[in-house]
């Protein structure tokens, strides 16, 4: 007879290549999101070491391969808008390699500042150009450091909320909240 215990149900494997750490750090924002929300879900997030989308996006496969999962529910790398269009006008089609390494690509409009400036209440809907970002982010978070960004000075900063907010003015973080299931 059964042992009275529900069956086990496994986590939903998710993956998401980054550009760097502190994309990582947004990425464990909305693990802890998750956690928060109570869904059955295993982020593994793997952060590159920057550079052009391109390389952002083979880092991602190569991570992936090493992964070597079969049931991962859904395979995403996340990049800077900004940067992709830089790209695209030097030559290098990241669109391209992501569909090799069957990626889907999410977009930060136009980059990682840019995202959290919309997670601010009341500026949900802001567009602001990309070499704008920082300064506008720093108005409102004095302090702010890309480079020694960190998971819990976001979770500290930030809800499910706020995030859940932003997504309904900005599609792609709208689609990877929908592959989270936040």
């Amino acid at each position: 007879m059964g042992s009275g215990r529900p069956p086990f149900e496994p986590r939903r494997v998710i993956f998401i290549g980054t550009e760097g750490r502190s994309d990582r750090s947004f990425v464990q924002l909305l693990r802890h999101c998750c956690d928060e929300a109570g869904l059955h879900v295993h982020v593994r997030v793997e952060p590159g070491s920057g550079g052009g989308s391109v390389a952002v996006v083979r880092a991602a496969a190569r991570s992936l391969k090493r992964f070597g999962r079969e049931d991962i529910s859904a395979k995403v790398v996340l990049l800077d808008r900004d940067r992709v269009t830089r790209n695209e006008k030097e030559g290098h089609d990241a669109q391209a390699e992501a569909a090799k390494a069957h990626l889907e690509i999410i977009f930060q409009k136009p980059n990682l500042e840019g995202v959290l400036l919309r997670l601010y209440e009341g500026h949900e809907s802001r567009r602001v150009q990309a070499s704008d970002t920082k300064r506008e982010l720093q108005k409102l978070w004095r302090d702010y450091d890309k480079s020694s960004l960190t998971a819990e000075q976001l979770s500290q900063r930030f809800t499910v909320s706020d995030v859940r907010r932003a997504a309904k003015h900005d599609r792609q973080l709208r689609r990877l909240l929908e592959i989270l299931g936040l």
